[in-house]
């Protein structure tokens, strides 16, 4: 019989708390928000023939892409900020439209 804690035999256990994870999954939530929101907009411009806009926007969606690879649950303030940074965005882009 196989051992079938196997595939968790080298996961350590986490360096933040569950609160702290919780946090994080909601600043990647709204960071995905912001990216999807992006994209009708970049669509809208590429459809209205105003590559420059698009352009704009597509280098705007690319800045927030990368923030979820550099976020980290281990730095709770910049997660929090994140979160409200991205609500802020959010509501921004979706009066853009």
């Amino acid at each position: 019989m196989k051992d079938q804690n196997a595939v968790l035999a080298g996961v350590e256990q986490a360096s933040w708390s569950a609160e702290d994870g919780t946090a994080y999954e909601v600043a990647l939530e709204g960071i995905n928000h912001v990216v999807g929101a992006y994209s009708g907009l970049i669509g809208r411009a590429e459809k209205a023939g105003d590559a420059a806009r698009a352009g704009e926007l597509a280098a705007e969606q690319g800045e927030w892409a990368a923030r979820r690879k550099t976020l980290t649950p281990n730095d709770r303030a910049a997660v929090d900020a994140v979160t409200t940074e991205a609500a802020q965005k959010l509501a921004q882009l979706r009066n853009a439209r």
